[in-house]
C-alpha cells in the first residue's frame, strides 16, 4: 500500500498517513495534492473518526507547546513561541491574529484569536485588546498573525498597526515583546528585526 508515495515522501509519512486512514490514505495524499499543510487544513474540520483523530493529534501538540510556555519564560524560548504559532496558524486560509498574554515573569497565561479576517487582511482594534490585557493582569504581550499568501515579510500595515498596539498598551504599562508573522516555512520576528 506504500506505493502511491512519491519519492519526497518517505516510508515512515507514508506509514503515519496510513495510521489515520487506513486503506483511504492514496486517495487522502491524491485529493491534498500529496501536501501534509492541506491534510492538515482538512483536519481542522474533522468529518469522520479518521480526521478526528488527526485533529486530536495537531491539537495535543499545540497544547504541549503551551504548557512549555507556561513554565518558562517565552523570552528564552523563542523556538518554542515558534512551534507553538505554527501549530496554531498549520491549516487556516484564512488570516487570524492572534495574542500572548504573559505575566510579570512572561510566561503564557493565555493564547487566543483575537481577530479573523480574510484572505489577505485582518481588522484589529486596540480597545480589545487593552481591554483583554486588563482582564487577564498581563504584563506582556506578544502578537502573531499569519500571511495565508506565504511572503512572511511584514507590511507597512503590519509595523503601522504594532506602533499603535505598542501605544495604546503601553498606557496600562503592558509591554509589547514581540509580533511574529508567519507564513509558510518562514516567521519574521519584529523584535529580532529591530521593529519595536
Amino acid at each position: 500500500m506504500l506505493s502511491f508515495f512519491s519519492s519526497q515522501t518517505s516510508l515512515a509519512d507514508a506509514a503515519l498517513l496510513e495510521r489515520f486512514f487506513g486503506p483511504e490514505a492514496e486517495d487522502i495524499w491524491e485529493h491534498c495534492d500529496g501536501s501534509w499543510s492541506k491534510i492538515v487544513e482538512l483536519a481542522r474540520e474533522p468529518r469522520t473518526p479518521a480526521w478526528e483523530a488527526l485533529a486530536c493529534a495537531i491539537e495535543v501538540l499545540h497544547r504541549s507547546f503551551a504548557e512549555q510556555l507556561t513554565t518558562r519564560n517565552v523570552l528564552d524560548s523563542p523556538d518554542v513561541v515558534r512551534q507553538f504559532l505554527r501549530t496554531f496558524f498549520e491549516g487556516l486560509p484564512y488570516e487570524v491574529f492572534v495574542v500572548l498574554y504573559l505575566n510579570a515573569r512572561n510566561h503564557l497565561i493565555r493564547a487566543e484569536e483575537a481577530f479573523r479576517g480574510t484572505l489577505t487582511q485582518t481588522s484589529v482594534y486596540p480597545r480589545e485588546i487593552v481591554r483583554r490585557a486588563l482582564e487577564l493582569r498581563a504584563a506582556g504581550v506578544i502578537f502573531s498573525h499569519q500571511h495565508p499568501s506565504g511572503a512572511s515579510e511584514p507590511s507597512t500595515a503590519d509595523e503601522l498597526l504594532t506602533r499603535r498596539l505598542r501605544e495604546a498598551l503601553a498606557t496600562v504599562d503592558v509591554q509589547v515583546l514581540d509580533h511574529f508573522v508567519i507564513a509558510g516555512a518562514g516567521d519574521v520576528s519584529f523584535a529580532q528585526r529591530g521593529l519595536l
